[in-house]
């Protein structure tokens, strides 16, 4: 009997004390939060939209190029990706940054739509809205009402490019941008093209056009960060990604950053780490 019972002690103490048997402790490893000079950024997952991380998400600031994403989505309901934009005076004179476009030709509108998406061409992006809308202001109700389509609150839109208007009365919000960026992937064509780092485009009048990304996370974290950027002097820097990856999982956007390339390293590696641990 005495043995009987020691050998039931000894297996009781060993189950207490075999660490697979025992109930597991969930330690929460903690990440450290990134430091940024964005004045506002947020990150969400990309599936659902739910915030993972954000510093004023809804503060209402200048979008600068990233507003092109939006002149990407309307331009695409209603051109066909062959239809020739024949590029106007107007559009050749808008400020820099041009992809050099001739007045009096055409160009396919998926040429032009490369162009706003790789090399952020104002030219590009105004002669898109003149071919959809006949003007830039009446192009930018179109973009306004795709906006309020898929849920972007505070945002307001004056012109196809991005560029500050003189009563400075165009302006979104980070999380508004994250909802343009999971809209504008769902199409394979805008993701593959925000992945183009070099790329060529031809009008009717033979010129060969060459296109070089200004998204310097394409090369500097290859095969991470895909993405819009943007700039002016009153916007700053800003920013609209995702991950790299087929299947996303983050989406983030920054406004008004002083350091954008560290900011948007930080933003996407921070971002990665989160969508890891859901």
């Amino acid at each position: 009997m005495r043995r009987v019972l020691s050998s039931a002690l000894a297996l009781s103490l060993l189950l207490l004390s075999t660490p697979s048997l025992q109930a597991k402790e969930h330690v929460s490893v903690r990440v450290p939060k990134p430091t940024l000079t964005a004045q506002s950024y947020v990150i969400v997952d990309i599936s659902n939209g739910s915030i993972l991380h954000c510093k004023m998400p809804y503060k209402r600031l200048p979008p600068a190029s990233t507003a092109k994403m939006m002149t990407v989505l309307v331009a695409m309901k209603y051109l066909p990706a062959n239809f020739p934009v024949i590029v106007s005076q107007n559009a050749v004179n808008v400020s820099p940054s041009k992809a050099g476009l001739t007045p009096g030709a055409n160009y396919k509108a998926a040429d032009l739509i490369k162009a706003c998406l790789v090399a952020s061409s104002n030219d590009a992006a105004v002669a898109l809205a003149e071919a959809v809308a006949g003007s830039e202001s009446e192009f930018a109700k179109l973009m306004d009402q795709r906006a309020k389509e898929i849920g972007m609150q505070d945002t307001h839109f004056v012109n196809a490019t991005g560029l500050t208007d003189k009563r400075k009365s165009q302006y979104t919000t980070a999380y508004d941008l994250t909802k343009l960026m999971r809209q504008a992937v769902k199409d394979r064509r805008i993701d593959e093209m925000l992945g183009l780092i070099d790329t060529t485009i031809r009008g009717s009048d033979g010129k060969v056009i060459a296109l070089h990304a200004h998204n310097k996370m394409l090369w500097k974290m290859p095969k991470f960060v895909k993405g819009k950027t943007g700039w002016t002097y009153a916007s700053r820097h800003t920013f609209v990604g995702t991950d790299y990856a087929k299947h996303k999982s983050i989406a983030f956007a920054m406004l008004s950053s002083k350091k954008p390339w560290v900011d948007i390293e930080r933003l996407a590696s921070f971002g990665i780490v989160l969508a890891r641990r859901r």
